[in-house]
């Protein structure tokens, strides 16, 4: 959503010293701060800090590193780099925007939280919520609402698009083009509903009376990938599902364009609920039914681009999952459905433009007397 808007404004990125992603990445200039939180990995060491600050994600030296800036965009109210730009605002010039994708209603709270939550709904200029569910639980922790804008984040669809299934990838996975695809891209966690999904895929196989062959791809990698692996021996899965691994970005699209039908059966638990769901846009861009769940901002991101069960539940999943496969017709309609969404709501630069007109107006309000 950033690189579009490089003409009309200098970029910095002010990161930890350590990322979850390679920083090379990034197409514009980025410093490095040091970390308490990050440098005491342990979570027991992190724990006396959670309880003095509220959170353990901290910017040494923040307040300097923002001199001179125009507007600082920062993310969710419940990190404590967020609160050192709140205070870093007083007495300064600049704007201060906030993303924020929790929608989990007073996650991670505590004394410390609470009193730096009001210095920052006090000094934000604005709150960009990513979904509905996300702005109710900035207006239920106490932000003005008069300060909140839901703004969804977007992904190229010029790469993630419609094309036709590649035949190098089909062999490599062990499919044929008429064989009907079920993929599946996630962390491999429990909470994304793996298990659910390979339970459905058993049941189905069990009644299927649809002619053609179904395949099931799995693509991720995380902590249950021995389980899977496990579970899928353990109901005679290894003709029918496969795990494809992670593959980068570059070659997503492909691996999206090989499924039939998209699967993400998340199950929200007390911690975490989907916040938005990237893969889910990104299956949809591609022209993709998807089959997920009623779990966190799923339903705002799906519409009616897809079919959406309740989460935990193999029999419901089982169930979309025959309805899309035996109907040909009905996957087209919500293919067709799934891509005109993606280009609505989803393209990046459609949202890069709402994203400027936001700075613009912000920094407007700076300059007059």
């Amino acid at each position: 959503m950033y690189s579009p808007l490089s003409d009309a404004f200098e970029f910095v990125a002010l990161i930890s010293q350590g990322q979850y992603f390679d920083i090379n990445t990034i197409p514009f200039q980025a410093r490095k701060l040091f970390s308490l939180g990050r440098f005491l990995r342990a979570r027991i060491l992190r724990r006396p800090m959670v309880e003095l600050l509220g959170d353990y994600h901290d910017l040494q030296r923040l307040k300097n590193a923002l001199q001179g800036f125009d507007l600082v965009h920062c993310l969710d109210p419940m990190y404590y780099y967020t609160y050192q730009a709140a205070k870093a605002k007083q007495g300064t010039n600049f704007k201060l925007v906030l993303t924020v994708w929790e929608n989990i209603p007073f996650l991670h709270h505590n004394r410390a939280a609470a009193r730096h939550k009001e210095v920052i709904f006090d000094q934000v200029d604005l709150l960009l919520p990513v979904s509905e569910r996300a702005k109710e639980v900035l207006i239920l922790e106490g932000a003005p609402s008069e300060k909140i804008n839901v703004l969804m984040p977007g992904i190229d669809i010029s790469h993630f698009r419609p094309m036709d299934k590649d035949p190098d990838l089909l062999g490599m996975f062990d499919c044929r083009d008429e064989d009907l695809i079920i993929l599946y891209v996630a962390n491999l966690h429990r909470e994304k509903g793996i298990f659910d999904l390979l339970f459905a895929f058993r049941a189905l196989l069990d009644r299927w009376r649809g002619g053609k062959k179904m395949r099931l791809l799995v693509a991720g990698k995380g902590r249950e990938k021995e389980n899977v692996s496990s579970w899928i021996r353990r109901l005679h899965l290894q003709d029918h599902a496969l795990l494809i691994d992670f593959h980068s970005y570059e070659i997503m699209p492909k691996i999206h364009n090989l499924a039939d039908v998209f699967v993400l059966p998340s199950i929200p638990i007390r911690t975490w609920q989907e916040q938005f769901g990237y893969v889910l846009v990104e299956s949809m861009a591609c022209g993709k039914p998807v089959i997920s769940t009623q779990s966190g901002s799923i339903p705002e991101v799906v519409g009616d681009a897809g079919i959406l069960v309740q989460p935990n539940d193999f029999v419901s999943l089982g169930q979309a999952l025959e309805k899309l496969l035996l109907g040909e017709h009905l996957r087209e309609e919500y293919g067709t459905r799934a891509r005109r969404r993606a280009e609505n709501l989803f393209d990046a630069q459609k949202v890069s433009k709402k994203l400027q007109a936001v700075y613009d107006r912000l920094l407007q309000q700076g300059e007059q007397p």
